[in-house]
């Protein structure tokens, strides 16, 4: 499961970098052809640059949220469920030593 989230994830950030690349060489041309400055140019990639990571910061918190619904639904312990299941024994451990 765990793998097949990881190859999701590569494909689509190996769609955004096809993306990005493919707009900026239509940007490119644009310059040559003088229908855009290097300044609107540049405004245009960094608003593009700033909408992906916006983008890709809300995606990964929905998947992140999703997977987190199915391992709850299958009962599978998340990392950090476990770490603070781990914390849990060890406080248990320390009361049990002081009595």
């Amino acid at each position: 499961m765990k793998e097949l989230f990881r190859k999701g994830l590569l494909v689509g950030l190996g769609v955004a970098e096809f993306t990005r690349e493919t707009l900026a060489k239509a940007i490119d041309e644009l310059e040559k052809r003088g229908e855009v400055t290097r300044a609107e140019a540049k405004k245009i990639m960094d608003s593009f640059a700033r909408t992906f990571k916006k983008r890709q910061k809300d995606l990964e918190s929905a998947v992140g949220k999703g997977f987190a619904s199915i391992f709850g639904k299958m009962h599978i312990a998340t990392e950090d469920r476990v770490k603070e299941l781990e914390r849990k024994i060890r406080n248990l451990e320390k009361k049990l030593k002081q009595k």
